[in-house]
């Protein structure tokens, strides 16, 4: 498993608007100052994060984006899928000698390896929430964050 830029990029905005759940939305620029995200970069997360179904986009005046659910129903390993859904996958690397592919068959000893591999990483990620990244980020800032 591999976690990309555009992955991190994609939690930290979230975990911020899982911060300001309870206050007005957040504008795009406002989200890549105070997670420090190229704001180009992440107009694109903000459009594959909405497609996904994890935010949503408020137009007007004090419009923005805001988390389309609760941090608690949002799970890690969706905003991964939301975004780099290749990250999710250990692909076997071993070439040939030429620089091509492995052919060896489905029952490669080290193919079974690299499956339970991802099994494990896919349990951890669907039992990590966004309220716990954010919750546990604020315990290692030392502040406490409370949902009602």
């Amino acid at each position: 498993m591999r976690i990309s830029a555009r992955t991190e990029y994609a939690v930290l905005a979230l975990m911020k608007l899982a911060q300001h759940i309870d206050l007005h939305p957040m504008r795009a620029k406002d989200i890549a100052e105070s997670a420090d995200i190229p704001k180009a970069f992440l107009d694109q997360l903000l459009l594959d994060l909405r497609r996904a179904g994890l935010i949503r986009s408020i137009r007007g005046p004090g419009g923005g984006f805001a988390l389309a659910n609760h941090p608690e129903n949002i799970l890690l390993h969706d905003i991964i899928l939301a975004v780099d859904s290749t990250a999710l996958c250990s692909a076997c690397g071993i070439k040939t000698a030429d620089g091509s592919p492995c052919t060896l068959p489905a029952y490669c000893a080290l193919r079974e390896v690299w499956q339970q591999v991802d099994e494990a990483a896919e349990r951890v990620l669907q039992g990590i929430t966004l309220a716990t990244l954010v919750d546990r980020q604020s315990e290692l800032e030392g502040h406490t964050m409370f949902y009602i």
